[in-house]
């Protein structure tokens, strides 16, 4: 959200909290009377009890109290530390981690939809992955494959200590590259072997008839 519209919703929601006080005050003093429909909410003479309404705008005041200490609350980075740098303390966001390690990762053979979680611990990280494998993979061996690769880009590129590494399949697909190179490929078979059939039947030059000399 930029400047100006912080500066409208911390405006709004001062009006709100300034009512809300004035509302409480008036419903015990009754130092002025409310018109149209306030009057009927907050005028002493109707049924609602002055102590049901006084606890509605404090809920009030309390809700724009607390909306304003969003506007202004920075959520705090997550970082990790990266070793082995000698001078000078060195840190990292875990979105940066995640983004490598998924950009490494989506490069093995098989894989789709990578989602990536990092757990920040004091004595290093926590990886958690979630992919979609194929069908048509050695399921362990490629779920090796992917930890190694993810535990490679923390440990050898990034130098960040891996506490764990958990790597989830969320689905096994149809690897429909495969297929389709598949049914091209027995279709050019099945026309090649065609186009070999009738080659057969055109015969070549009779060695039968004599030539011209």
């Amino acid at each position: 959200m930029n400047i100006f519209n912080k500066i409208i919703v911390v405006i709004i929601l001062l009006f709100f909290i300034f009512i809300s006080f004035l509302s409480i005050i008036n419903e015990f003093i009754g130092f002025f009377s409310w018109s149209g429909i306030a009057n009927k909410v907050f005028n002493a003479k109707t049924n609602i009890n002055p102590y049901i309404s006084t606890l509605a705008l404090l809920m009030v005041i309390v809700a724009c109290v607390f909306l304003l200490l969003l506007e202004f609350y920075r959520r705090k980075t997550k970082i990790a530390k990266i070793y082995n740098v000698e001078s000078g303390k060195a840190m990292i966001t875990l979105s940066t981690i995640s983004q490598q390690i998924k950009d490494s990762v989506t490069k093995v053979e098989g894989l789709q939809n990578v989602k990536i979680n990092i757990i920040s611990r004091q004595s290093g990280i926590i990886i958690n992955m979630m992919v979609e494998l194929s069908q048509n993979l050695n399921i362990p061996e490629k779920m090796t494959e992917i930890i190694n690769v993810a535990r490679d880009v923390s440990l050898n590129k990034l130098n960040i200590k891996v506490i764990d590494t958990n790597l989830t399949i969320t689905n096994l697909v149809i690897d429909d590259s495969k297929e389709e190179k598949n049914f091209y490929g027995s279709d050019y078979a099945v026309q090649k072997s065609e186009t070999g059939k009738e080659t057969d039947k055109n015969p070549g030059p009779d060695s039968n008839v004599p030539s011209g000399d």
